[in-house]
């Protein structure tokens, strides 16, 4: 987990969407969505999803994009307006000279590229919503009574004033996107040994461009390679969090991973006859879904995620009491998951993943995920974690995903679990505790933990979503307590009427 991420965390600001009438938070290493059913907490978290499918480097924000980016921009400038950008990239260069981390403050130019950058790549955002929730368009998750517009609004918290996006979506015209990087503005930039290699051609780059007779042919390409280099350096730190790849296990794992070998199974013994059938209409999934199903389907098992912490073979000695295992049949090169219980030697008689605990099958995913996917950096949203699992189960696995966090994964829970968030509250709690009087226990600080409360309101109808802190007590408040409180207040009521009448 950087610095970056603590210090400067995003501000995300929704207003009518789906059944959400308003929305504002940060987005913490460990966020938690906490409310009645309906109320949005996986709207907000699919939403939360697409946005790191729209600016994730795997996907977007790779050098080569914004070598096209810079490439539009520059070919438009004179052999002037080149130098005084070279010229603002003077300072930057040198400040990434020096190792460890940075304040970095945009001149003018470059902050104006990089407004440029975001802005085009932000276009899509509308259309990846619609993907992510399986919908034809993101108007029609504009707030149901409400026909004007839904807003989704992305600013770093240090700088209220200075958002990195608008996203405006309306029923009668097409959705607008504008975006903000203004000069002057500061950037938090961590030296990581494999930027060396930017840097170096940086300098030279710059140094090739300080020689006078250059033409403004040689200036424009060292012009685009200092902008492109230098964005693939400094963009993370820009965008923060939403740089990040991120994965998101959606709710019912259980059925998902039962299914999915009929699926597969169903499509190929189709396969020879495809052609000689007519078509049927099949149902389409939500983005959310088919990345899930994609993401298992692709797993190779050479590719190592969280191995310097094995967070995945914790939760199955602790929790799943067994391995969890994949194996590819030469014929069809698709994987087929296995769960084998502590004391089973032989492989051969694991226990294929739709004969195991729906427990099994719940936690599997999150299991393989870490175990050939997620790296520290990147961001696990889990819905429902709880699913299947005993409260004392539930407990464990919260401690796990806490030990996610501390390993430097960024983590999204929506859930409806008080254990899980009494668990989380001790968590809290015992980082005032001296860490060598710990014992070895996981301990999160509070600005590392944020929890929001999605609250269902008559007028306008919909939910609010706001921050639950610390009670008096150490605990989140909730409302799950109000629940306890009126089924003891009902018990009470059915015992003194058998009294009464006994």
């Amino acid at each position: 987990m950087t610095k970056q991420q603590i210090e400067d965390p995003l501000k995300l600001k929704v207003t009518d969407f789906g059944p959400i009438v308003e929305a504002e938070i940060d987005l913490r290493p460990l966020t938690v969505f906490i409310g009645p059913s309906n109320t949005g907490k996986s709207y907000l978290a699919i939403l939360i999803y697409a946005l790191h499918q729209v600016f994730n480097s795997r996907i977007n924000f790779s050098r080569r994009r914004y070598f096209s980016i810079g490439f539009s921009a520059i070919q438009k400038m004179s052999k002037a307006e080149i130098r005084v950008l070279l010229e603002a990239a003077n300072p930057i260069v040198s400040v990434l000279e020096s190792e460890g981390s940075r304040r970095l403050t945009l001149p003018r130019p470059l902050a104006e590229l990089a407004r440029l950058g975001i802005h085009e790549i932000a276009g899509g955002l509308s259309n990846e919503i619609a993907r992510c929730f399986g919908i034809g368009k993101s108007y029609e998750l504009i707030r149901h009574g409400r026909t004007n517009v839904m807003q989704i609004v992305i600013q770093e918290k240090s700088y209220d004033a200075d958002q990195l996006l608008q996203q405006t979506i309306s029923r009668r015209q097409q959705p607008e996107c504008t975006s903000i990087v203004s000069a002057g503005k500061e950037i938090l930039w961590n030296f990581k040994d494999r930027d060396s290699l930017f840097k170096e051609r940086l300098i030279s780059y710059i140094q090739y461009a300080d020689n006078k007779k250059s033409s403004k042919d040689d200036l424009q390409f060292m012009a685009i390679e200092v902008v492109s280099t230098l964005f693939s350096l400094l963009l993370p730190s820009l965008l923060g969090p939403l740089h990040s790849p991120a994965y998101y296990l959606p709710a019912d794992r259980t059925g998902v991973m039962h299914a999915h070998n009929v699926v597969v199974s169903a499509l190929i013994a189709s396969a020879p006859t495809g052609g000689l059938r007519p078509v049927d209409t099949m149902p389409t999934l939500s983005g959310v879904l088919a990345d899930f199903l994609q993401e298992l389907i692709k797993i190779d098992q050479k590719k190592r995620g969280m191995t310097r912490n094995d967070i995945a073979g914790k939760i199955e000695d602790l929790i799943l009491e067994g391995s969890v295992s994949i194996n590819r049949p030469p014929h069809i090169n698709y994987p087929r998951f296995a769960y084998r219980p502590h004391g089973w030697k032989k492989e051969k008689d694991a226990l294929a993943l739709a004969n195991a605990s729906s427990m099994v099958s719940e936690l599997a995913p999150v299991v393989l995920y870490l175990r050939h996917m997620i790296k520290p950096g990147n961001v696990l949203i889990v819905e429902e974690p709880e699913s299947h699992l005993h409260p004392a189960m539930q407990v464990k696995f919260t401690r796990q995903l806490a030990a996610l966090v501390e390993a430097g994964v960024r983590v999204i829970v929506t859930t409806h679990s008080e254990w899980l968030l009494e668990e989380l509250a001790n968590i809290v709690q015992r980082s005032k505790i001296p860490k060598t009087k710990r014992n070895g226990e996981i301990a999160l600080r509070e600005d590392q933990v944020g929890a929001w409360l999605f609250k269902p309101q008559k007028s306008p109808k919909g939910s609010v979503v706001n921050q639950v802190s610390f009670d008096e007590s150490g605990l989140y408040s909730s409302g799950y307590n109000e629940v306890a409180e009126t089924l003891h207040n009902d018990w009470a009521s059915i015992s003194s009427h058998i009294q009464n009448h006994s």
